[in-house]
């Protein structure tokens, strides 16, 4: 079983190879950006991520600021559109 499938199988292991991941951020190779990304947006309970930010990794808040807090396209769009949305009421109800 190679080391990947190891990890995978464990969440605890899981865990802790994330934690290991983000003490190295931002010195990860692209995959391992790929499989902190893929944890943070589909596989971490809000509980791991929680448990995870109280341990503050080395490059926990780098890797937050760079990859999961900033807002995506379609957040943006969706934002335009609530306020353009809420101008022309404005607009409208003068």
């Amino acid at each position: 079983m190679d080391n990947n499938k190891a990890v995978s199988a464990d969440p605890s292991a899981r865990f802790d190879h994330v934690e290991q991941l983000l003490n190295a951020y931002p010195n990860v190779s692209e995959e391992q950006l790929a499989e902190l990304k893929l944890w943070f947006r589909k596989q971490a309970s809000a509980f791991e991520v929680a448990s995870l930010a109280s341990k503050n990794p080395a490059g926990y808040e780098k890797f937050r600021a760079d990859h999961v807090d900033r807002f995506s396209k379609f957040d943006l769009s969706l934002i335009a559109v609530v306020i353009l949305v809420l101008v022309g009421g404005a607009i409208a109800l003068l």
